[in-house]
């Protein structure tokens, strides 16, 4: 049977191409590409098992046409934080409770998010020091206040790897010892952060955490 001469022509080209050392075309890249956060520059993405949902910064506010953060046209810059009755509920809670205990552990992050509770919080030494990371959901979206029973721990609130900056920190009111400090934060429902305390010398401070009404 005779072989059709297109096909001669093929395997001719073919040959030529190998013995010149061309290159096969590249096989398809399969690898997975990472997308880029639809949310992203103003925002960020949570995936939840509830459905996926944008964490747009200050100013800009989830779309309702899809995943993304856009300007917020009733945005007004705030001017410094108000700390409301500057730590007056929160000395009640010192004198009266809820009493609640959380010690800090390598392995774990105890919570801390019980609202209208006194948290005797327990450290960890490390280092030299004393440090702990505990867990804390907003559960509503506005202003959050940290009363510390002492001004010399260092505090840190993150979102994952994200550092939440404070709005605003002075000494609460004369109403009790048992809080000395005020740290101001805007936070967000369904969030969950971290706050952690130290390093510092002390093994240990009061706390309560409230939600500005």
């Amino acid at each position: 049977m005779r072989t059709p001469f297109p096909a001669l022509l093929l395997a001719g080209g073919l040959a030529v191409l190998t013995a010149c050392g061309g290159d096969a075309p590249p096989a398809p890249d399969d690898t997975p590409q990472e997308q880029g956060d639809p949310c992203a520059p103003h925002g960020h993405i949570h995936r939840e098992p509830e459905g996926d949902w944008c964490h747009c910064d200050r100013g800009y506010l989830a779309s309702e046409q899809g995943l993304s953060c856009v300007t917020d046209p009733d945005y007004v810059p705030r001017e410094g934080f108000d700390f409301g009755d500057n730590g007056e509920h929160a000395c009640w809670h010192v004198a009266n409770g809820p009493f609640a205990t959380v010690t800090a552990s390598p392995e774990r992050q105890p919570r801390v998010d019980d609202f209208h509770t006194h948290y005797t919080v327990q450290l960890r030494p490390e280092n030299g020091q004393s440090v702990g990371t505990f867990g804390f959901k907003a559960w509503a979206s506005g202003d959050f206040v940290l009363y510390l029973s002492t001004p010399d721990v260092a505090v840190t609130v993150k979102e994952g790897e994200r550092v939440v900056e404070p709005v605003g920190t002075q000494p609460t009111g004369p109403f009790c010892d048992g809080l000395k400090q005020m740290v101001g934060y805007e936070l967000t429902d369904k969030v969950q952060y971290t706050v952690t305390f130290g390093p510092t010398p002390r093994t240990g401070l009061g706390l309560v955490i409230e939600h500005l009404q």
